[in-house]
């Protein structure tokens, strides 16, 4: 087994666990594998719950309209290439071109779009150790979204295989490159109420009108 050069953060659950047995063992659960060693996903905040909500209502409809892709989430585990850890990102999203990719409870290859929510405890993880894995293992498009630094930061892989940032344009406007038609206020993930329901839905009109 190829050793990541990166020490893992977390609270490690087990040892010298084989990736098989992670799968059958560990199936369902918070948690993910990191060169035989398993660790648990610590509880979220309820602004991390809100914003997760919130994403996934707007990445399924959105979705469900454009026919571009599925989006996954919770204990769906993701292992871009074999010799990289398996991740259970936030959100995930894969087109319907790369669907041979999603197997029973893994997506068994880089998602296009990876979306990771940062808590105290995950600052490290998703800034450092994920960034590297993801920007190693072929993810197109990732998105780190801190709501104590309420920061929203987008990268884009580019030709050579490393991620670059992609800024939102004067008006804080971000545009998706790999879902095209997605196009979204930066500073929204901080507002004291996210849209929900009908909202989601006047939200994907108006996005695809423009």
């Amino acid at each position: 087994m190829i050793k990541t050069s990166i020490i893992p953060s977390g609270d490690v659950i087990a040892t010298d666990v084989s990736f098989d047995d992670f799968l059958t063992q560990f199936d369902g659960q918070s948690v993910e594998w990191i060169d035989g060693v398993v660790i648990s996903m610590s509880p979220v905040s309820t602004e991390h719950t809100a914003i997760a909500r919130f994403l996934i209502s707007l990445l399924d409809y959105f979705l469900a309209v454009t026919q571009l892709g599925e989006v996954y989430f919770g204990s769906m585990t993701m292992r871009p290439v074999p010799t990289l850890p398996a991740r259970s990102p936030d959100l995930q999203v894969v087109l319907h071109e790369n669907g041979h990719i999603v197997k029973h409870n893994i997506v068994d290859g880089p998602a296009d779009l990876v979306i990771e929510i940062v808590s105290p405890e995950s600052h490290r993880r998703d800034r450092f150790e994920k960034f590297a894995e993801y920007e190693q293992g072929g993810v197109r498009e990732y998105w780190i979204l801190d709501p104590v630094r309420r920061e929203s930061l987008f990268y884009i892989r580019n030709e050579q295989g490393i991620f670059e940032p992609r800024e939102p344009d004067a008006q804080q406007v971000y545009s998706s490159p790999i879902l095209p038609g997605l196009h979204l206020d930066a500073n929204i993930f901080w507002r004291d109420a996210l849209p929900r329901g009908p909202e989601i839905a006047q939200l994907v009109t108006q996005m695809l009108k423009n």
